[in-house]
This record gives C-alpha cells, sequence and structure tokens, in this order.
C-alpha cells in the first residue's frame, strides 16, 4: 500500500513517499488494546524497524497527525524509537484510504447496476449502526426508477419512500451514495 504522488504537501513533503520521522514530531494515540501495543513493541526492540508505516497528515513544520496505523506510533514510543517510518498523505488521499481500508463504501448511484447498489445498502445495513431498518432492495428500486426521468443531484426522494431513510440519515448515506 504504497501511494507514489507527485503532488507535493504544505512545506515541500512528497506526498506518499515513506519518509522516516521523528516520533515526537507526530501527534497521535491508539484506541488498540494495550496488550496490543505492548507486543508491537517488543517486535519494535527486536527489530529496530517498524514495517507497517503509519498514515499521517502534515500540520506545520515538524508537525504531522497520526490518521491510521497509530497503534505503530504508540508501540514505537513504547519501545523508545526515535523514529518512526511514515507516509504522509493529504485530504483525498486520506478518502481513498478510508476506501481502501473498507472504512467507507462507495457506489456512483448515477451508473451503479440496481444490483450493486443493493448489495452496497445491505452492506450497510449490516455493518453501519443506525441502518438496521432500511429496506435496500426498496431504495435501489427507487434510485433505478428516478435516474430514468432525473439527473440524481441529491437523495432527498428517498426520504418520501417510507424505505426506513428519514432527513437524519440523508448526510451519512450521502458519503456512501454518491452521483459522480
Amino acid at each position: 500500500m504504497v501511494f507514489i504522488e507527485e503532488d507535493t504537501a504544505p512545506l515541500d513533503i512528497v506526498l506518499g513517499q515513506i519518509l522516516r520521522i521523528p516520533c515526537k514530531f507526530i501527534k497521535g494515540k491508539s484506541d488498540v488494546h494495550p496488550m496490543v501495543i505492548k507486543a508491537i513493541a517488543q517486535e519494535l526492540k527486536t527489530t529496530g524497524k517498524n514495517v507497517l508505516p503509519v498514515i499521517i497528515k502534515v500540520l506545520g513544520e515538524d508537525k504531522y497527525q497520526a490518521i491510521l496505523n497509530t497503534q505503530i506510533l504508540e508501540a514505537a514510543r513504547q519501545a523508545k524509537a526515535d523514529f518512526v517510518w511514515c507516509i504522509v498523505v493529504d485530504d483525498k488521499m486520506q478518502s481513498q484510504l478510508a476506501v481502501e481500508t473498507g472504512q467507507v463504501v462507495r457506489v456512483n448511484i448515477a451508473k451503479a447496476p440496481e444490483k450493486e447498489v443493493a448489495a452496497v445498502l445491505e452492506y450497510v445495513k449490516a455493518n453501519k449502526p443506525g441502518f438496521n431498518k432500511i429496506e435496500p432492495q426498496k431504495i435501489a428500486s427507487a434510485i433505478a426508477e428516478y435516474r430514468k426521468t432525473k439527473p440524481l443531484t441529491n437523495l432527498s426522494f428517498l426520504t418520501k419512500l417510507k424505505c426506513g431513510i428519514g432527513k437524519a440519515k440523508l448526510a451519512p448515506l450521502a458519503d456512501i451514495l454518491v452521483t459522480a
């Protein structure tokens, strides 16, 4: 999972490049169980380096925020390592990471077949809190019918279908059902 990007982040840091960054310059704390952190720290002490890079964003000169693999950063601190291998990303790359790591599932509802839209909504129903009452097939059918006659600019038409989508669900659903 190495991003090679010609763009540069602020302060002329090449995005996607693996860099060795001092731990003291990186903010971030992990919510991983302390025993896991301890096991990683032991491994880092033995090998002297991390293999899985910490994904970071630039905050300023010598200031970074860990956004992924924070357990590696915390273990490196526990192992008293001075440096950790990192990959610097921007907002666009962070959005891509969310998709690649399975944190976000997206489907282009303007083009995707009805079955694919229904499958994504089944996944959302089973895996995202607050979506257990949606009706995936009914929503997918409504989207397929709607796009035959009108351009999809937003999802507000779904609130009128009695399919488990109210106004409160529109914003989180807009991250999953995209129109471009």
